[in-house]
């Protein structure tokens, strides 16, 4: 069974890494934090270790839990599975063995970089690139970092080599397209991003990207398509719920386009419709179509789309996305008026209730 010993100063070590609130490098107390939490990080590997901390060094010796395993690969199955410091804290330690292994830089390069660390990610990439220019992913993930700190043209140039020479990477596809739309280029944009959602039709970043293209463009049908797609991938994550943000505004932006600004008749009536219909309800009921609407609109609503397509449990009928949105904003306007302005039918609402009291007669 293969042990792994890593020896390094102490005044070296990442005090970064440590948690919020430990003690400060220099301090009496510091030796026993970074012990403690390298005993808690290599815990996680399972096989056995044994961590030595003086005033000077740090002594590691690893005993992985079987012969075969790479510690590289655990390391990089953490970061995978989202456990990037203890992936950063296997791979720095490695690295003092093995400084020139292009598996261990990028792993490393691209650990710091999801962490936003883009000073300490850049030199590491930078060096794996180096020593192996041919290495895709190395290249890729260099890029990635120039357009996160805004080198949008930087992130470009290497991006475009990448997919000169590999035309299929879903990966370098998406964030070339996401330079070149920060670089105002909209058509080349859509052309990237586009083609990496047809390689990869589950990567909800590069669906989202296309959406934002495809707006910047005008284009809102297709915005709309690739918001959804977001959507339909994972509903829950936060970039679905960015998506469904997004979908929410560009309704609105085709409403406004079609007239909204000065009150649609349509909309108009709708609002009319609903009052009546909350007219002699209790509260409760009008909680419960609103919720109940709430919910169905997750995905959003087809605002321009007039197909009566949506059907209520607690309420009669079919009804049309607009039809959905003004029921739900005369119900808030009813149960919770501080969050009726989602969606902004205060012209509608205003002609709608005029025109409800004076048949009312009041």
């Amino acid at each position: 069974m293969a042990d792994y010993r890593f020896n390094i100063s102490l005044h070296t070590f990442d005090a970064s890494l440590l948690p919020s609130g430990s003690p400060a490098k220099g301090s009496k107390d510091y030796a026993t934090a970074v012990h403690n939490f390298l005993q808690e990080q290599f815990a996680g590997f399972k096989g056995n270790a044994r961590i030595v901390v003086s005033e000077d060094s740090i002594l590691v010796e690893w005993t992985p839990p079987s012969s075969e395993q790479d510690p590289i690969v655990a390391a990089v199955m953490k970061l995978e599975n989202g456990e990037t410091i203890p992936a950063i804290v296997m791979l720095e330690l490695l690295r003092q063995k093995h400084p020139s292994d292009v598996r261990l830089l990028y792993n490393l390069g691209l650990a710091y970089s999801n962490l936003g660390r883009l000073e300490e990610a850049k030199p590491i990439l930078s060096e794996s690139v180096r020593l192996n220019p041919g290495h895709v992913n190395s290249r890729v993930a260099l890029g990635v970092v120039y357009g996160k700190e805004g080198r949008n043209q930087e992130a470009v140039d290497i991006l475009e080599e990448v997919v000169s020479a590999d035309p299929n990477n879903p990966w370098a596809l998406r964030n070339l397209g996401a330079c070149l739309l920060a670089l105002k280029q909209v058509d080349r944009a859509i052309s990237c991003l586009l083609r990496a959602t047809q390689l990869n039709p589950q990567d909800q970043q590069a669906f989202f990207g296309l959406a934002e293209a495809y707006r910047a463009a005008d284009n809102l049908k297709d915005a709309d398509a690739a918001y959804r797609q977001v959507i339909v991938i994972d509903e829950f994550s936060s970039l679905a719920q960015q998506a469904k943000q997004q979908l929410s505004s560009l309704a609105h932006v085709g409403y406004l386009m079609r007239g909204g600004a000065t009150g649609r008749p349509d909309a108009v009536m709708y609002c009319l419709s609903a009052l009546k219909h909350f007219a002699d309800l209790p509260e409760e009921e009008v909680q419960k179509i609103v919720f109940e609407i709430g919910m169905l609109g997750v995905k959003g609503f087809e605002i321009n789309n007039t197909t009566q397509q949506y059907q209520l449990q607690s309420m009669p009928g079919k009804f049309s996305g607009l039809e959905m949105v003004c029921i739900m904003y005369v119900g808030f306007k009813q149960v919770a008026p501080e969050h009726a302005a989602f969606f902004d039918l205060s012209n509608e609402y205003a002609e709608a209730r005029e025109m409800f009291e004076k048949q009312r007669g009041k």
